[in-house]
């Protein structure tokens, strides 16, 4: 059984389970370091991997062993006292093991991730088993890198200067400009398999140019401009896992309920909706919410000048193939999936997430019912059964 996102949350078992590190190459023998520094694997710890060349081997006192050593060693000891730490970062080998452990061991096993690991670790540096030398050293680690996302994050908003380059292809613009986490790099990737280019961005501020200048670039040539809208709450979700490693939006020492809270405050309302004016309107002067939106078709299309916007319901996208290759001319357009959630690293901690989450009927009248917005591309009936749906504890 996966436990990633508990260990997250709690990293006890660390310090009081027998550990079996599965995976002694560059990531598994840099848990394993963090684990004895921090003073966890008291109970002992096993290494193993698959690899014959490692085995017999030794990372910090601790020997490589095969699977068969393993599980000599293991014979005597009650499961409920074992963990497995898969400490490989491919999803495909994180599977196989898995599925080995399980076939062992069945699928009462608790299995931990890298990705629950690492994060685990640094979102529980306020755990009272950490002694305070790993601590510290892990709070100077963690300053640095702070600073390094700053500088990488100014680096994306300098990135989109090269929109001012977009005359040099042919006479069309294609722009998929829209909110993240509304499948639009699924979008941007089936568009370039069909060979044709287009710029994937979120927001447009800091490019170098005056606003008047992107719409008269987009509208001197064949401007066309695809955007998506999403459930918030669904949205709001998956861009939390998306971004949970961005380490800036944080306090130094932040724990997991201070993600939660950053993402659904208790003043979480679908304010992204607002997107749309501050974005949308602002450079290209279109304002989504004067023109009727087909609810049941899923989009609709707007005309401004010689720009042409097409707005999607990200829940009616997979329907919407035909519609999207009429739009851009492209013979028999087809959706490949890009950037799935449960394709990442952080896949099983999302998919329980999900699963075990539900709101506050205050926050889901603030969404579901209050916010004006939102009435604009969902009918009543998707308003209700989203409600319902998220004041349960529903898998989805």
């Amino acid at each position: 059984m996966i436990k990633d996102l508990q260990l997250m949350k709690d990293i006890t078992p660390l310090f009081d389970k027998k550990l079996v590190i599965w995976g002694a190459g560059k990531k598994g023998r840099t848990i394993l370091t963090d684990i004895i520094s921090m003073g966890g694997g008291k109970k002992g710890i096993l290494l193993c991997d698959s690899n014959c060349e490692l085995w017999g081997k030794t990372v910090c006192g601790n020997e490589v062993l095969p699977l068969l050593r393993m599980q000599e060693e293991l014979q005597d000891i009650a499961l409920d006292d074992v963990v497995f730490l898969i400490t490989i970062d491919s999803v495909e080998a994180q599977d196989e093991v898995i599925n080995d452990v399980e076939m062992l061991y069945g699928k009462l096993s608790v299995i931990y991730t890298a990705f629950a690991i690492e994060w685990g670790i640094y979102f529980n540096l306020k755990n009272s088993h950490l002694n305070k030398e790993f601590r510290d050293k892990k709070m100077i680690e963690h300053k640095e890198k702070r600073k390094c996302d700053e500088v990488l994050q100014m680096g994306k908003e300098n990135a989109f200067r090269y929109f001012a380059f977009l005359p040099l292809h042919n006479d069309e613009i294609i722009l998929i400009y829209q909110p993240g986490k509304v499948a639009s790099s699924t979008l941007y990737k089936s568009i370039t398999r069909h060979k044709r280019y287009a710029l994937h961005c979120h927001v447009l501020n800091g490019i170098g140019e005056s606003d008047d200048e992107l719409y008269e670039l987009l509208n001197k040539k064949s401007g066309k401009i695809i955007s998506l809208v999403r459930d918030p709450i669904a949205r709001r979700i998956a861009e939390m896992w998306q971004n949970i490693d961005q380490l800036n939006r944080y306090s130094s020492e932040v724990d997991f309920s201070e993600i939660e809270k950053f993402y659904f405050p208790d003043t979480f309302s679908g304010g992204e909706f607002e997107w749309f004016d501050g974005q949308l309107n602002h450079f290209f002067k279109i304002n989504v919410f004067e023109h009727p939106f087909d609810k049941e078709k899923g989009y609709s299309i707007i005309r401004k000048d010689n720009i042409e916007l097409l707005l999607i319901k990200m829940e009616k996208l997979n329907e919407l193939e035909s519609v999207i290759g009429d739009f851009l001319n492209i013979s028999n357009f087809q959706l490949s999936n890009n950037n799935v959630g449960d394709q990442k690293p952080y896949r099983f901690a999302y998919r329980e997430y999900k699963m075990n989450l539900c709101f506050s009927e205050v926050m889901l009248e603030n969404v579901y019912k209050k916010n004006e917005h939102i009435k604009h591309f969902y009918s009543e009936q998707e308003r209700e059964l989203l409600y319902r749906k998220w004041s349960k504890k529903v898998e989805i």
